[in-house]
């Protein structure tokens, strides 16, 4: 499965498409990363996407991956070797207001939500 996922990578950059693939590359080489350990972080981020559309209903989102990619090695180190660091990242908590079975329906229907999308 590496191999396949390393050539997949492969292709990418012959091909120059994405073109961020390429520009995370030659930033990442110049930072002294080699070109093995630069392939496996970009295979790591193509997986995320991969499982992304795989497992909703979306379409490959070109910008994310690119995000993504732009924001290697860290998020790579972050996300994958669990490195820990003196700063942990706080995610605020959100309590959102969960539909009741009587409350009017968010679809606009006017109905309550359990005779129409409940």
């Amino acid at each position: 499965m590496k191999a396949q996922l390393l050539e997949v990578v492969d292709n990418q950059l012959n091909a120059n498409n994405p073109k961020c693939t390429k520009r995370t590359l030659n930033r990442l080489l110049d930072l002294g990363y080699s070109m093995e350990d630069l392939k496996v972080m970009i295979a790591a981020v193509l997986v995320e996407e991969i499982h992304q559309v795989a497992t909703s209903e979306e379409y490959y989102n070109e910008k994310r991956y690119c995000k993504k990619l732009s924001k290697l090695p860290e998020y790579y180190e972050r996300k994958y070797l669990d490195l820990e660091s003196d700063e942990t990242e706080q995610v605020p908590v959100v309590n959102e207001r969960k539909i009741g079975r009587n409350d009017p329906c968010f679809c606009g229907s006017g109905k309550k939500y359990k005779k129409c999308c409940g």
